[in-house]
């Protein structure tokens, strides 16, 4: 079990450095992190007297039985009347609200608190999730084998002539059967001129003999996601198509050879872009190699351009996602997931980078 009383203390001193006197939590990702909570709603409210959770008369029991440490209060009417009741309850003059609230719980929990000093705040938050411990890393580690345990499934049975539906089609079924709670997010596939969309849906196109076929895929599962992208190679791929693919390889390999404690994200992020400057091709990268990756999909650390302050840490789970994309002609991307270890780093994915068809 998570020691949810140890990780609330990242917000407390989050009070402390802000000012603060209360921090109200409502996405899934967050209470389930900071509190143990899986219903699909509920409102986290961590001061320094407390935890206090507000759910409707569907999660009391649930809650209960999950939240450690947090005192549960149940409403049957007027949801948003509760939870300004709770936070009016406990003294909080100034509050901070994460800042995935609609604008309509905003708006009517502003009237209903009155003076109460409102402040939004998100990045803080999952900067607190950034480092994982052993049990988080075992959880992903987990995630990742189910992925690429359905993937291998689908790869060998795919072909030429089938579409990009029947890929996400048959990789969805078999991830659910290989133990997945569902995907982490929608299956990306795009072949020939579409590998070019970076976030291409599948569709009923029929893949051709020298495509090249973008497939992103990742499963979520007890409470923990894998992410991995390989392009698959059907038949004659052309010479030209060929040095692109191997060029995207050469980029994450530069990558993962600077990832290790104490260097900055940004500049594993610079190590990937050597072989594309090199051969004139950055213009056709996207602007981020990778993104952390943990209760949610995209969470911190991020490797993109900008970001300059975050160092690496042992514990850190992110992805490394070279690409390369040439609209009405192809596209190109692979990604695993990268532990950073102690004295250096962990490719945590397994599958070939090289895989053909047909």
């Amino acid at each position: 079990m998570a020691d949810y009383r140890k990780r609330r203390e990242g917000l407390l001193r989050f009070l402390d450095e802000r000012g603060l006197d209360g921090v109200l939590l409502i996405s899934y990702e967050n209470r389930r992190w900071f509190a143990g909570f899986t219903g699909s709603l509920g409102y986290l409210l961590v001061t320094r007297g407390g935890a206090f959770m507000v759910v409707d008369m569907r999660y009391t029991t649930q809650a209960r039985q999950q939240a450690e440490g947090v005192e549960i209060i149940e409403y049957r009417a007027d949801r948003l009347g509760a939870v300004a009741k709770m936070i009016l309850g406990c003294g909080v003059k100034r509050l901070a609200l994460e800042a995935c609230m609609t604008l309509d719980e905003y708006f009517v929990l502003k009237d209903r608190l009155g003076g109460v000093e409102l402040s939004c705040e998100q990045e803080y938050f999952t900067e607190l999730r950034m480092v994982k411990d052993a049990e988080e890393i075992q959880a992903i580690r987990s995630a990742i084998e189910c992925a690429e345990t359905a993937f291998g499934q689908t790869v060998r049975m795919m072909r030429i002539g089938m579409t990009e539906k029947d890929i996400a089609d048959e990789f969805s079924y078999r991830a659910c059967k290989a133990g997945a709670d569902k995907l982490a997010f929608d299956t990306i596939v795009g072949s020939g001129p579409r590998g070019a969309l970076a976030h291409a849906f599948p569709t009923g196109r029929v893949i051709e003999n020298g495509d090249m076929v973008v497939c992103d895929l990742g499963v979520f599962m007890d409470g923990y996601c894998s992410d991995m992208t390989r392009t698959v190679l059907f038949g004659d791929v052309s010479p030209e198509h060929m040095r692109i693919f191997r060029l995207v390889q050469e980029s994450q390999d530069a990558a993962f050879a600077a990832v290790r404690p104490g260097v900055r994200a940004i500049d594993v992020e610079n190590a990937h872009r050597v072989p594309f400057l090199r051969e004139n091709l950055d213009n056709y990268a996207l602007r981020g190699l990778g993104h952390g990756i943990g209760v949610e999909i995209h969470e911190c650390p991020r490797v993109q351009i900008g970001n300059e302050r975050t160092v690496l840490s042992p514990g850190m789970v992110f992805t490394l996602e070279p690409g390369l994309y040439f609209p009405g002609d192809c596209g190109v991307r692979t990604e695993d997931d990268v532990l950073v270890t102690e004295n250096g780093a962990e490719n945590l994915s397994h599958t070939p980078h090289e895989i053909h068809v047909g």
